[in-house]
């Protein structure tokens, strides 16, 4: 009778382990990703502090010396774009040389966040 119970413990042993899958680890979760967030206003600002020298020295590639030189901040319009960039389309006025005639000009300033610096700006007189 103790080898019958024996030998029943090992069958019941047997088929419990061949019903019970085998056990893995947990897999690491990854952590979600990390989204820096930025306020528009601010990159709007550090785009338009960007720009500002670099359409002064557009202007000054094409008139090497021009008068004085004025953007004008209330029509500067402000355009999110992929990879970090915003564009900063505006307009100014100019003076090619120090007469009193001033020419007007519209710009457009891709900005990228990621460097920090002015990728391209375009004029039209």
């Amino acid at each position: 009778m103790i080898r019958a119970s024996y030998l029943c413990l090992t069958v019941a042993c047997l088929v419990a382990a061949c019903e019970t899958p085998p056990q893995r680890a947990p897999r690491p979760v990854p952590p979600p990703a990390t989204r820096i967030t930025v306020d528009p206003q601010a990159m709007s600002r550090a785009a338009s502090a960007a720009c500002e020298p670099a359409v002064a020295e557009a202007l000054q590639r094409r008139f090497p010396q021009p008068g004085s030189v004025m953007l004008m901040a209330d029509r500067e319009q402000y355009y999110q774009r992929p990879n970090a960039q915003t564009s900063v389309n505006g307009e100014g006025v100019f003076e090619p040389d120090d007469s009193s005639a001033a020419i007007g000009f519209h710009y457009a300033c891709l900005y990228n966040a990621r460097t920090g610096k002015v990728d391209d700006v375009q004029m039209r007189y």
